[in-house]
């Protein structure tokens, strides 16, 4: 059994600071089956991930050195790009009207039931992941006043974006999912914050006409499309990028037997599942040179979980010209 001291220890000891409010400790205690179920909650939240580096002790192991290649096919015809998109689109379409928040970050405090008595630790980790980007800038030693518009792929309901607007002057939030996007937008009515639009991804082609911007930062989202996607929408927005202007994205690059074939994928008819897919890290750093950019860092991270046989990367780069 789990008691109301045990969850205000939890949140004590793993998160740092006070719950939310009574409601939440109440869910936890009797929700959750026993002390250690509670843990693995905790330890397994968006919010603990976010502040992990700053706790002490051992780090997890990382994937192995030396795991085979994988086989991915990167490139395809306009109509098989149409039909990779098409089938991601109609993905997270059917997860925004059904479990929007909990798509954002997989964590079961965020199911639709009970999102109303976590919405604050949903939409405070938002904050916490925009300072976190602002001390990676300041390490790159990168002025942000010169930094203007800021375009924000893959903004879902409004998470970080309100965050990135306290920081910059302009702020466009794109998604490809029109219910996450009307859930983004009664999230910002309910705030002070006016420089914030947002525009749905209707297509693969549209990506050229967002228009040119200084910051792209893009967290948790590219990993969701298939590898051809992937290439497009980085290719295609790291063009739009101003001079000295900078990306900050993240995207798993590496698992061990992960293999994508667009004839393969598109046989298969499942449209509702969120999906993860993996962009071999030699090509991306070439994508990177071919746009006219350089990496500022580049840095493993537990965007996708603990595993000793993926990884994923989180990347600031710079447009050289």
């Amino acid at each position: 059994m789990v008691s109301k001291e045990d969850v205000v220890a939890a949140y004590r000891l793993l998160f740092g600071r006070e719950p939310e409010n009574d409601d939440v400790v109440t869910h936890y205690a009797t929700e959750v089956a026993d002390r250690r179920a509670l843990r693995q909650l905790f330890i397994n939240s968006a919010e603990f991930r976010a502040s992990y580096e700053s706790l002490q002790g051992p780090r997890p192991p990382r994937a192995p050195f030396s795991g085979p290649p994988i086989e991915v096919q990167l490139e395809g015809t306009p109509d098989e790009l149409t039909a990779l998109f098409t089938k991601v689109k109609q993905q997270w379409q059917h997860l925004g009207e059904t479990e929007p928040h909990w798509s954002v970050l997989t964590n079961d405090s965020y199911f639709q039931n009970v999102f109303h008595m976590n919405r604050d630790a949903f939409y405070q980790s938002g904050v916490s992941e925009t300072d976190t980007f602002m001390q990676t800038l300041k390490r790159a030693r990168i002025e942000r006043a010169s930094l203007r518009r800021c375009v924000e792929l893959g903004c879902g309901v409004g998470r970080v974006t309100a965050g990135l607007a306290t920081k910059f002057d302009e702020v466009v939030g794109i998604d490809i999912s029109a219910a996450h996007l009307r859930l983004a937008e009664e999230y910002v009515r309910t705030t002070d914050i006016t420089n914030i639009s947002f525009r749905q991804l209707t297509s693969i082609e549209a990506v050229p006409q967002i228009g040119e911007f200084d910051v792209l930062y893009s967290r948790i989202v590219l990993q969701h499309n298939p590898p051809p996607v992937m290439a497009r929408l980085v290719g295609d927005l790291l063009s739009q990028l101003n001079p000295g202007g900078i990306a900050y994205f993240q995207l798993p690059t590496y698992k061990a037997g992960y293999r994508f074939r667009i004839a393969d994928y598109l046989q298969d008819q499942n449209n509702t599942d969120m999906e993860m897919h993996y962009f071999p890290q030699a090509a991306l750093l070439d994508l990177i040179r071919e746009r006219g950019c350089r990496i500022l860092e580049l840095r493993e991270d537990d965007s996708i979980g603990l595993s000793v046989s993926a990884i994923s990367n989180t990347l600031l780069v710079q447009k050289v010209n």
